[in-house]
């Protein structure tokens, strides 16, 4: 078989293919005897009616369009072996006819896998975020837990005020009808939560307890019922208790409830490593993205659209999933954002290009570095991953093995052994300030007007 490569758009070829007659005729024989088995001809058995009655019962035709169905994807698969063509796209095939009389001629025109482009990857600099904890957030979290910790109290002497909580009777009429799901008894209201009605916890305010109080209040525009927009309700309200938020002391005594410590140091200090440790993790991870970031911006690469077009599909099947677990059918979903399906995935293209073309600069990476991962390394992760799905390794490796993952797993430890690669060699540098951005910004727009 004749096969040439011709150049066509970016990331694009165009494979020329000639088949020679011989292999032509081989392929109509082949298709011939497998329609014959399943053509039943009176007087003979499947399989055995001479060739001359199989194509007068079917047609030539018939029996040429089923030879290139079969023949056809074998034919450009290889041509691809022989020229080495990585596609990412189905082939686009042209043909003038197939008559099967001589060398069938056609083309396949294919998306192929760009060639990348690096730019500085080792030593680049990427500034590191800071993760330092601050007195503020250890006091933000120990508040969080006086409040978790609080009571209510109830209040004498004096009348219901903002932050107040008020134990209340109720009920609502439109036109001196009784509104629906405006009465409650023993209804529990902090005061300018804003839970209620627009006006309703401002009527209250002043009232003590055991006063009973009638006002008038007109429902909004954007209320929830449409058929209540800009009416008038009447309220009666009778407010039963009053009761107020008691804050316990930051102290030892609150330390030794609320914690397995015995002191409010040992507790602070507590609170202070562990908002470390998330602080640190989440700059590491916001470091590693941003030096990888940082090498594919510094690389050059095309990325064809079939493979964007593919990430965007996977993409929207993960936010239908994602949807299904938050107990929505994806068609409420679009028609709750007023869109279709096709537009939802066109609007994640970029992201999905990003995300291809950050795989592709790490691929390019990994290729120039030679980066690899041991059969140990591979089995090192299975071990790990029985582990924590409680299963006896031995048997995990093996069913691993069974289903064909080992190759899966070890092309997501080589790319993740090539991020650390690129960590490993980045060069960190401080988190610019306000000021000196700032400072920068300016200099740019007086170099920018002296041009």
């Amino acid at each position: 078989m004749k096969t040439e490569i011709k150049s066509a758009a970016d990331n694009e070829v165009v494979l020329a293919i000639e088949v020679p007659h011989d292999d032509v005729t081989t392929r109509i024989e082949r298709t011939t005897g497998r329609l014959a088995s399943q053509t039943n001809l009176p007087g003979f058995r499947p399989g055995k009616a001479p060739r001359a009655m199989i194509v007068q019962r079917l047609g030539e035709e018939y029996i040429l369009v089923q030879t290139l169905e079969d023949a056809l994807g074998e034919w450009v698969l290889e041509a691809l072996i022989a020229t080495d063509v990585d596609p990412v796209s189905t082939p686009e095939v042209d043909y003038d006819e197939f008559t099967g009389k001589g060398p069938f001629a056609f083309t396949a025109k294919f998306q192929v896998r760009p060639e990348v482009v690096l730019g500085a990857y080792k030593g680049v600099e990427v500034p590191r975020p800071a993760a330092e904890v601050t007195d503020a957030q250890v006091d933000a979290q120990l508040a969080m837990l006086q409040e978790r910790f609080a009571t209510l109290k109830p209040v004498e002497g004096r009348a219901l005020a903002v932050d107040d909580f008020a134990e209340l009777d109720f009920e609502g009429s439109v036109d001196g009808e009784p509104l629906e799901g405006a009465q409650a008894e023993g209804y529990m209201l902090q005061v300018g939560s804003g839970n209620l009605i627009p006006g309703f916890e401002e009527a209250i305010v002043g009232m003590a307890a055991g006063d009973e109080k009638e006002f008038d209040l007109t429902f909004p525009d954007d209320y929830r019922a449409e058929e209540l927009h800009g009416k008038q309700v009447t309220f009666k309200v009778a407010v039963k208790e009053i009761k107020e938020k008691a804050v316990p002391d930051l102290d030892d005594e609150l330390a030794s409830q609320a914690s397995e410590f015995d002191t409010l140091a040992e507790l602070r200090g507590f609170m202070h490593a562990r908002i470390d440790e998330g602080l640190k993790a989440n700059a590491e991870r916001e470091y590693r993205g941003r030096v990888i970031t940082k090498v594919v911006d510094n690389a050059s690469v095309s990325v064809p659209s079939a493979m964007t077009e593919r990430q965007a599909h996977a993409l929207y099947h993960e936010l239908e999933s994602s949807v299904g677990e938050r107990g929505m059918e994806m068609d409420q979903y679009l028609e709750a954002i007023e869109k279709t399906a096709e537009e939802v995935e066109h609007e994640l293209h970029p992201r999905a290009e990003a995300i291809v073309k950050q795989s592709l600069v790490i691929a390019a990476v990994r290729d120039v570095e030679q980066v690899e991962v041991t059969d140990e390394e591979v089995r090192e992760y299975l071990t790990q991953e029985a582990q924590v799905l409680e299963q006896e390794p031995t048997q995990h490796i093996l069913e691993a093995a069974k289903a064909g993952r080992q190759d899966e797993i070890r092309a997501e430890l080589v790319m993740a052994k090539t991020v650390d690669f690129l960590v490993e060699n980045a060069i960190a540098v401080d988190e610019p300030d306000d000021q000196d951005t700032d400072a920068a910004a300016s200099d740019e727009a007086d170099g920018s007007e002296s041009e």
